[in-house]
């Protein structure tokens, strides 16, 4: 009798541990951390400081038979125009500084606050919270991060935008620039005549629950390869990209990033070869010394070593805010030459 109570008091806590387990699984997953910016050994010190709002003009663009608006800065330059679209985090002052460099590089940014004005109660300009925005997602209804077929409203939302950025810009065809949470949004809009260019930024939707992240493990088997599209929504820009030859997309990854698989990359390469487009893509890859990744891909991946020590949610951000400066660089550079080449 001992014995079968001792049994059933082990059952019982095993019970209530899995349970706790499940619990802060759970709120982990209430904060699903992983999609947003990645820490950074820079001190706050050092950490860009928040560019002058007078550097950027605003306007608001309202969505046709919604009552949803989205503020919009744009750099005060002229040259072709990109839409750069925010992480988790924001329009954060990282962000804001890399639209003045693409400025000096010669282009118009536009970047639109995917989360309103303010957020809040806080400006969105220079909005840099990463778990704080889940509840701003979650609010809104028209976000769905956790989907392998559709992130949500927010995408048809920003074809509308990107046809509002070209329709301001005289026609004119247009760069589409995402990260993390919205990396996989450009290739989404790829469909649209007037995207030229879609660049994915480690695209981190569908998201990674944090216990995975934290123990870095890949996402389940229907995740780990998935683009967040429909068979019908793939087809569409398939047909754009056979009607336009010069549009083309372009993915920046780190190999060992704990928040965004780099198997998205080949599962984009295997679908464009099947479609007869695989030269329309290459990807930039950042890799631990001596790994094999980019010989067995040589065909569509330029890659470079990596010194940086693997962390919680790093290296995750390339073009954005890298933590290592030679990857910022090089990451940057690559990006610079691309657009480039995109008109």
């Amino acid at each position: 009798m001992a014995a079968l109570n001792r049994s059933k008091s082990w059952r019982k806590n095993s019970g209530d541990l899995r349970f706790l387990l499940q619990v802060v699984g759970f709120l982990l997953f209430l904060g699903f951390a992983g999609i947003g910016k990645a820490e950074h050994p820079r001190s706050t010190a050092t950490k860009s400081l928040l560019p002058d709002e007078s550097r950027f003009v605003k306007f608001d663009v309202a969505i046709p038979g919604s009552d949803r608006r989205y503020p919009v800065w744009r750099t005060r330059s002229t040259g072709r125009p990109i839409l750069l679209l925010h992480a988790i985090n924001g329009l954060s002052p990282d962000l804001l500084n890399f639209a003045l460099v693409l400025e000096d590089w010669g282009y118009r940014a536009y970047l639109p606050s995917l989360y309103g004005d303010p957020v809040k109660g806080r400006p969105a300009y220079g909005y840099d919270k990463g778990l704080a925005s889940i509840k701003v997602i979650r609010r809104t209804g028209i976000w769905n991060p956790v989907s392998t077929e559709s992130a949500g409203t927010i995408v048809s939302d920003l074809a509308h935008l990107a046809r509002t950025v070209s329709a301001r810009e005289g026609g004119r065809s247009i760069a589409v620039i995402g990260n993390s949470l919205t990396g996989s949004f450009p290739l989404a809009l790829l469909e649209e005549s007037c995207v030229r260019l879609a660049v994915m930024g480690q695209p981190a939707v569908p998201a990674k629950r944090v216990p995975r992240i934290i123990m870095r493990l890949p996402h389940p088997p229907e995740e780990t390869r998935s683009l967040t599209l429909t068979e019908g929504k793939w087809e569409e820009i398939v047909r754009a990209m056979q009607r336009h030859p010069r549009k083309t997309i372009i993915g920046f990854h780190y190999l060992e990033d704990p928040m965004a698989e780099i198997e998205r990359f080949d599962e984009l390469h295997e679908r464009l070869s099947r479609a007869g487009l695989a030269r329309r893509f290459t990807a930039y890859v950042k890799t631990p010394a001596d790994h094999p990744f980019a010989d067995e891909r040589r065909s569509w991946v330029v890659a470079s070593e990596t010194s940086e020590t693997p962390r919680t949610l790093t290296p995750h951000s390339t073009y954005l805010d890298a933590a290592d400066p030679q990857d910022l660089a090089w990451f940057r550079t690559k990006l610079k030459n691309a657009l480039a080449r995109a008109w």
